[in-house]
């Protein structure tokens, strides 16, 4: 299955996570950044639909539970709830504690903005 129709298997669900991430996918297919600090990667719809298939939803804190659609160069996860917020796995497990890293993907995604222009401009990514 080409990415676009992974990323439509999400519509069935009808998850709130699922249409922030159809929003996402509807513009990147994936993004790979493996030399910036030590990677960061959003995973294509493929992925984040045969993941989800396989250990289905995560659970983060106050009992939500996150689509996981993108990770570290370190294998911690980043999952996106229900509330909108992105979490990140403690360590690279899907059974691992996960704790909230921004309010929103829109967040998410400035936050690796910034990183990637303090890379760009010094060499350095500094830290998330």
């Amino acid at each position: 299955m080409d990415d676009r129709g992974a990323a439509v298997t999400l519509l069935p669900n009808h998850r709130p996570e699922c249409v922030a991430l159809l929003s996402l996918f509807a513009l990147i297919d994936g993004v790979s950044l493996p030399d910036i600090g030590n990677g960061y990667f959003i995973h294509p719809p493929s992925t984040v639909t045969a993941h989800l298939d396989e250990y289905g939803a995560v659970p983060v804190e106050n009992g939500e539970h996150g689509i996981v659609f993108g990770s570290d160069g370190g294998g911690n996860l980043f999952a996106l709830t229900a509330s909108g917020t992105v979490h990140k796995s403690r360590t690279a497990s899907w059974n691992d504690e996960f704790y909230a890293v921004a309010v929103t993907l829109g967040d998410f995604l400035e936050q690796r903005r910034d990183v990637i222009e303090q890379f760009v401009a010094t060499g350095h990514p500094g830290a998330l």
